[in-house]
């Protein structure tokens, strides 16, 4: 369980993610164990007689355990799954012989249907849930939601989502289907739409002044593209390739650009209004909260960016936070 003093053993605990949860848990007291390729072979010690231990660390392959790391597993009261999408689903049966009766297993995925497969055929009794922190990992907990699917329910999962609550964050508890399909909307359709933009905006090469010139909501798509393009690609690839439902959710957003030129011509006036309509149901009945929000966000951003390259000493906006 996740509550009390079970060791707890998180694979791809050098991740971002991982590195997020690690801290939680060891700021909790709980012993900890880092299984990842990346860190040294063995340190620390299991950490049981400290109130605040700092994570032992074992180098290993979660999908093919051996070694101080399978003992690190059998040992384990919740396991949590850190790792990329295609690597969770592997392990699950690697996992199976090793986990005890008791265990809890835990993923932070972004695709869950092919877990919650994989955890049905594979995984014989134990609990588990799927976890999905939907911000980044650098971001406080405090008041962010955390996608929650429970495959196999039980009062270890009871426990982590007590502790989810406890760590200040949102728990939204969905089914498997229902979270890839918000993924898909909130996450693939949304990082699609930024990339997009940042390809057009390369390929439209405008002079050098547009980025002093440009009103809010551009700046802020160059904020959002800063951030989407600089993140780590493997992450922002699993949440296009791997789940089911975001190929429709890219061609939605090609299909609408589509509708976008259509009505677009001089004589289209009506066209156009009509499609700001449609575009706006999309946030029924919540629009004007939204509208409200994006006028306090403007009016969080520098009054004007300031300039760079060799004018930089003509002036500018103040870009002080």
């Amino acid at each position: 369980m996740v509550t009390g003093t079970g060791a707890v053993v998180i694979a791809g605990g050098a991740g971002a993610v991982g590195t997020m949860l690690t801290r939680a848990l060891c700021d909790d007291g709980r012993a900890v164990t880092i299984l990842d390729p990346a860190v040294p072979a063995a340190t620390g010690t299991d950490g049981a007689d400290r109130p605040d231990p700092a994570p032992r660390t074992v180098r290993g392959d979660i999908t093919a355990p051996t070694g101080a790391a399978a003992a690190a597993l059998r040992a384990a009261h919740t396991v949590v799954l850190a790792v990329p999408d295609t690597v969770a689903v592997r392990a699950v049966t690697a996992l199976d012989p090793l986990l005890r009766d008791d265990a809890l297993l835990v993923d932070t995925v972004s695709v869950k249907t092919a877990m919650a497969d994989a955890v049905a055929t594979g995984l014989r009794g134990r609990a588990a849930l799927g976890i999905n922190p939907m911000f980044a990992p650098t971001l406080p907990m405090r008041d962010r939601p955390v996608a929650t699917v429970t495959y196999r329910a039980g009062p270890a999962v009871d426990d982590l989502m007590a502790t989810l609550r406890r760590w200040g964050m949102l728990p939204v508890p969905v089914t498997a289907d229902e979270h890839d399909r918000i993924a898909a909307a909130t996450q693939a359709l949304t990082h699609a739409a930024v990339l997009a933009f940042g390809v057009a905006l390369t390929r439209l090469d405008p002079p050098a002044a547009a980025e002093r010139a440009a009103p809010p909501p551009h700046r802020l798509l160059r904020a959002l593209l800063a951030r989407v393009a600089s993140g780590t690609g493997e992450v922002y690839h699993d949440v296009q390739a791997a789940n089911p439902y975001a190929a429709a959710a890219r061609r939605a957003l090609r299909d609408a650009v589509d509708a976008v030129d259509a009505v677009s011509g001089p004589a289209d006036l009506d066209g156009f209004t009509a499609l700001q309509r449609s575009a706006r149901a999309a946030l029924d009945p919540d629009a004007e909260r939204y509208r409200r929000l994006c006028g306090r966000v403007f009016e969080d951003l520098p009054a004007a960016a300031p300039p760079t390259g060799p004018d930089a000493s003509n002036g500018g906006g103040d870009d002080r936070p």
